[in-house]
């Protein structure tokens, strides 16, 4: 199997216990979607009992549809890194800042 180096910022942390991809408050999906329904949501949140397969944590944002986020250019984050919040109907980028 290929692997691919992309600079893709990384999920510092992810407090969405609830989560199928957290783990010890670390994400393990290999990147997620931040603007779920032009929200400030994680698109990936999937809620349990689906539990994916741990491996070591290292979830990156794959994209960001927050266009009016500081942090978005061309729909990918150059934050330096991203903190995830659990929320009653998922989770949240902590990291949006309107530009």
């Amino acid at each position: 199997m290929a692997t691919v180096n992309l600079d893709l910022t990384p999920v510092h942390s992810c407090s969405a216990t609830g989560c199928a991809f957290n783990e010890d408050v670390h994400c393990h999906a290999p990147a997620i979607t931040v603007g779920d329904h032009g929200q400030n949501h994680c698109g990936t949140f999937l809620g349990m009992p689906s539990k994916a397969r741990a491996g070591k944590p290292g979830g990156h944002v794959g994209a960001c549809q927050l266009a009016d986020c500081r942090h978005n250019e061309e729909l990918t984050c150059h934050a330096e890194s991203i903190e995830v919040a659990s929320e009653d109907d998922g989770s949240r980028c902590l990291t949006y800042a309107a530009a």
